[in-house]
C-alpha cells in the first residue's frame, strides 16, 4: 500500500443517505460506495467485490481510498452470507477490519483498527447502460441563468458541472436513473446531492430533479442551446500525417458565430475531457471545437511521440476546418490551451499567419519544459508536505535523469534511483521514465523547447489565467516570464489574471498539492465566467436567442489579481 491508513478516532456516527432501496438484498458481487469516520473528517471508499468464473470460487474485492490517495487495494479474508459481510483492508498501522449486516442495497457496521473503532456505510451501485448516459446528457435549466450541465466522463460514468455553483463532481448511479455525488469532485459519500432523471412525456423535454441534502426537490427541464455534431479532419501530410475526430458545439441560430479550438493538456486524453468547459463557451454564443487528442478516441497518431510542432499543427489544423464551415465566422477563429495546451496555443498562433484572432491560455507554463519539470518537482513536494531531505533526493533524481537523457549513460543507475523514490514515496512526483528510449526522445525533441519567442510574435488578443495554488505551473515565476514576453514585444492587448486559492485546475484548494486532489470540493468563483465575458467583449455573438448565463466579475473583489500588458499607453483591458 503506498500510503499508511491513519488511526480512526473514537466513533462518530456517518450521515445517511436517504434514497430508495430494492425489495430483496443486492449480491454482495459489483460496485459500492460509502464511508466511514476518520481523525480528520469521513473517509471515502469505492469498492469492488467479484467471483470467479468457476462455481463456488471465492469472492475476490478490492478498495480505493482516493481521499488518501490510495488505489485498488486488494481487500483480505472477504466473508459474505445472505445478510452479513467482512472484508480486511490491509495497513501500515494494522488492518481495517470491516463487519456488517447488508440488506436493500445498503452495508451498515463497524470498522476497527487496533483498539479503535467507528461506524461505516456503503451504498450498492447499479449498472449503468450506455443507453442511460446518451439519454441524460445535457443542459438542464434549473432557473432562468442556472444551468446544471449533464456530460460523460472520461471514465465512462456522469459527471455533473453547475457553473452558478462552481461545482464539478461524479455521479454515482444507486438505480436507473437515480445518481448521487457527494462533498468533493470525487465522493459520492456522504451524500450531499440527489439527481433523478424523468423521460419525455407526451413529447416533453426530458428532466431532472435536483434536490440537494436537506432541500426541496426542484425540477428543471433539458434545453438545447447548442448541436454537438461529430466531425473528422486531417492533420500534416505524408508520413506524420493523422486523421483527428472530435465534435463540433454550433450555437442555435444562423450565425456565423466565432469559434474556440480548444487544446488539450497533457496525456492520453480525449474529448470528453474539454466538454464541461466547451458547454459553457457553446451555451454563450461561441461555437467549440472539441477533439481526441491524435492517437487517442478515434483519432489516428502517437500522442506520446507527438512535439510542440505536431501539436500546434493539430490545432490549426482544427482552425483551417472551421474556417470551411459557413456556420464559422473565420475571422473569429482563437485557441485555448491549458497547462502542456498553454505551451501549444501561442506556438500555434504564431505560426498562423493572421488566422488566429485571439488565444485563451490557462495554467500556462512560459519556461522550457527543462526549467518547468525542476520547478514543478519542488513545488509539489514541499505543498505535500515532504521534507528538505526527501525534496533534495528527488532534485538530485531529477538532474540524474537529464544527464542520462542528454548521454544516453547511467540507465541502470536511473532505474535503481527509481526504485528507491518507490520506497520513499517521491517517484511519482518526478516524471519516471518508462524507458531510456522514451527518455532520449524527450530530450532530444519537448525538453528544450523555449515558448519565449512564440509569446513574443503574438499579436492577437491574449488572456492569461493563473491559479495562486499552481504548483504543477507556479503562477509567480510563470507570470514574471509571460509578462516579459508581453512586455518586449510591445503587446496591446494581453491580460493576465491570478485566482487566489486556485491551483492547476481552478479548484479552490488549500495547498495545491496532489495529496488534496480527492478532496477538491469545486471551481473558485470567477474562472469559468471569466473566459466568457472577456471572449464576448472581442467578438461577435450573431446568435441572437443566446442569453450569457456568466456575469462578469469585479476586478475589485478578491477572486484574483489582475494585470494588462500594454504596448504604448497602459489601457486596462477590463475583464
Amino acid at each position: 500500500m503506498s500510503r499508511r491508513i491513519v488511526p480512526l478516532s473514537v466513533a462518530l456516527f456517518l450521515m445517511h443517505a436517504s434514497i430508495g432501496a430494492a425489495a430483496t438484498p443486492a449480491p454482495i458481487e459489483g460496485d459500492w460506495i460509502g464511508g466511514f469516520d476518520g481523525h480528520d473528517g469521513t473517509v471515502f471508499i469505492s469498492a469492488h467485490f467479484e467471483k470467479g468464473a468457476a462455481k463456488g470460487e471465492a469472492l475476490t474485492g478490492q478498495i480505493d481510498l482516493p481521499l488518501r490517495g490510495d488505489r485498488q487495494v486488494p481487500l483480505k479474508n472477504i466473508s459474505a452470507s445472505e445478510s452479513k459481510l467482512s472484508f480486511e483492508v490491509p495497513g501500515a498501522n494494522g488492518n481495517l477490519l470491516f463487519e456488517g449486516r447488508h440488506q436493500n442495497g445498503t452495508v451498515s457496521g463497524s470498522v476497527r483498527q487496533a483498539s479503535s473503532s467507528t461506524r461505516f456505510e456503503m451504498i450498492k451501485l447499479a449498472a449503468l447502460a450506455p443507453e442511460t448516459i446518451a439519454d441524460v446528457t445535457g443542459d438542464y435549466e434549473l432557473a432562468p441563468g442556472r444551468v446544471i450541465f449533464i456530460t460523460k466522463s472520461p471514465s465512462s460514468g456522469l459527471l455533473y458541472l453547475d457553473q452558478t455553483g462552481n461545482r464539478l463532481g461524479v455521479l454515482y448511479p444507486i438505480a436507473e436513473r437515480t445518481f448521487v455525488s457527494g462533498p468533493s469532485v470525487v465522493a459520492g459519500f456522504p451524500v450531499e446531492l440527489t439527481i433523478t432523471f424523468d423521460r419525455a412525456v407526451n413529447g416533453g423535454s426530458p428532466a431532472l430533479i435536483w434536490q440537494p441534502k436537506g432541500q426541496a426537490p426542484q425540477r428543471a427541464v433539458r434545453k438545447a442551446f447548442y448541436t454537438a455534431e461529430p466531425i473528422g479532419y486531417p492533420s500534416g501530410s505524408g508520413a506524420s500525417a493523422v486523421r483527428l475526430s472530435g465534435s463540433l458545439l454550433l450555437p442555435n441560430g444562423p450565425g456565423p458565430h466565432p469559434a474556440v479550438v480548444m487544446i488539450h493538456g497533457s496525456g492520453a486524453v480525449t474529448r470528453e475531457a474539454l466538454f464541461p468547459y466547451a458547454d459553457v463557451f457553446a451555451r454563450n454564443g461561441i461555437a467549440v471545437l472539441i477533439s481526441d487528442k491524435r492517437g487517442t478516441g478515434s483519432s489516428t497518431g502517437n500522442w506520446a511521440r507527438a512535439t510542440f510542432d505536431d501539436l500546434a499543427g493539430d490545432a490549426l489544423a482544427g482552425v483551417q476546418y472551421l474556417q470551411t464551415r459557413r456556420e464559422i465566422n473565420a475571422r473569429q477563429i482563437g485557441l485555448q490551451g491549458t497547462s502542456l495546451g498553454g505551451w501549444v496555443a501561442p506556438l500555434a498562433a504564431s505560426k498562423a499567419k493572421g488566422d488566429v484572432a485571439f488565444v485563451i491560455v490557462e495554467s500556462a507554463p512560459a519556461l522550457t519544459p527543462l526549467e518547468h519539470e525542476r520547478l514543478r518537482v519542488r513545488s509539489q513536494l514541499r505543498a505535500d508536505g515532504f521534507g528538505p531531505a526527501h525534496v533534495a533526493k528527488a532534485m538530485a533524481f531529477m538532474e540524474q535523469k537529464f544527464e542520462v537523457a542528454r548521454t544516453g549513460k547511467g540507465w541502470d543507475r536511473l532505474e535503481a534511483a527509481m526504485a528507491r523514490g518507490k520506497q520513499e514515496g517521491w517517484v511519482s512526483y518526478v516524471n519516471a521514465p518508462t524507458s531510456l528510449e522514451s527518455l532520449q526522445w524527450h530530450w532530444a525533441n519537448v525538453l528544450s523547447y523555449d515558448p519565449q519567442p512564440a509569446l513574443e510574435r503574438l499579436t492577437c488578443p491574449v488572456l492569461v489565467l493563473y491559479g495562486e495554488l499552481d504548483t504543477i505551473v507556479p503562477a509567480s515565476e510563470n507570470r514574471k516570464r509571460m509578462e516579459a514576453a508581453f512586455t518586449r514585444a510591445g503587446h496591446r492587448d494581453a491580460t493576465i489574471k491570478v485566482f487566489e486559492h486556485a491551483n492547476h485546475g481552478f479548484f479552490a484548494a488549500i495547498t495545491g498539492g496532489k495529496r488534496e486532489a480527492g478532496a477538491l470540493k469545486g471551481l473558485v468563483p470567477g474562472y469559468l465566467d471569466t473566459r466568457v465575458e472577456w471572449l464576448r467583449q472581442r467578438v461577435t455573438v450573431t446568435n441572437a436567442a443566446a442569453t450569457s448565463t456568466a456575469t462578469a466579475p469585479d476586478t475589485d473583489d478578491d477572486t484574483g489579481e489582475q494585470q494588462s500588458i500594454q504596448g504604448g499607453p497602459r489601457v486596462p483591458v477590463p475583464l
